[in-house]
C-alpha cells in the first residue's frame, strides 16, 4: 500500500478532514514517516480521564537524528461555551537515565496559527516511559490570553498510534544514546 493510500486511509477515519495548514503539516510527517526512516509519528493523548474534563491530543513526528518532536496539539474540554486551542507544536527530547530506569522528557512550546500573526499559546513537558507508550505531563495553554496550567496529567498512546512501530522508535533513540 502506497504512502498516499495510507494517508486516504488516515483522512477517512479521522474526525476532521485535513484542510487546514495543520493538518497540511500532519500528512507530511505521515508520508515523511513512511519514506525516512528515522522520523516517526507519535500521538498521545493527556488527560485524567474525568468526565467534562480538559483533555490534549498531540500529534508529533518524532526524528532521532535531531532529537526533536514537531506537530499540533489540540486542548479540549467539552463545556459551553466549548474550549477548544490548537497549536502548532515543537521543541526537542531528551534521553534521560537513572541508576533503575531510562525516561524520554519532551519539552514543547506552541503557538497559535491565525490572521494576527502567530503568538504562543501552548508550553508542556512530557515524561515517558522508555517505550514511549505512557507517562506524565505538565502544560499550559491559553485560551483568549487566559493561560489555564495542568500538572501530573496522565499520558497515553492515542488509539490511532498503531500506523508507528513504538519498539523500532524506542530502539533507534537507545542506539543513538549508547
Amino acid at each position: 500500500m502506497s504512502s498516499y493510500d495510507q494517508f486516504l486511509i488516515l483522512q477517512a477515519e479521522s474526525e476532521k478532514p485535513f484542510t487546514n495548514r495543520v493538518g497540511i503539516l500532519i500528512i507530511k510527517f505521515y508520508i515523511m514517516s513512511n519514506l525516512k526512516p528515522d522520523l516517526f509519528l507519535l500521538n498521545l493523548r493527556i488527560g485524567n480521564d474525568l468526565i467534562g474534563g480538559i483533555t490534549c491530543h498531540l500529534d508529533l513526528g518524532i526524528s532521532p537524528t535531531n532529537k526533536m518532536a514537531q506537530g499540533r496539539a489540540e486542548v479540549f474540554q467539552a463545556t459551553n461555551p466549548v474550549l477548544y486551542v490548537q497549536s502548532i507544536v515543537t521543541g526537542p527530547y531528551f534521553y534521560m537515565c537513572t541508576m533503575e530506569d531510562c525516561h524520554i522528557r519532551i519539552d514543547l512550546i506552541g503557538y497559535e496559527d491565525s490572521e494576527n500573526g502567530s503568538q504562543k499559546n501552548f508550553e508542556a513537558t512530557i515524561v515517558l516511559t522508555e517505550d514511549w507508550k505512557t507517562g506524565t505531563a505538565n502544560y499550559s495553554f491559553s485560551n483568549n490570553g487566559d493561560w489555564t496550567s495542568l500538572s501530573d496529567q496522565k499520558v497515553q498512546l492515542a488509539e490511532n498510534s498503531g500506523i508507528l512501530d513504538h519498539g523500532k522508535l524506542a530502539d533507534t533513540v537507545k542506539l543513538a544514546e549508547a
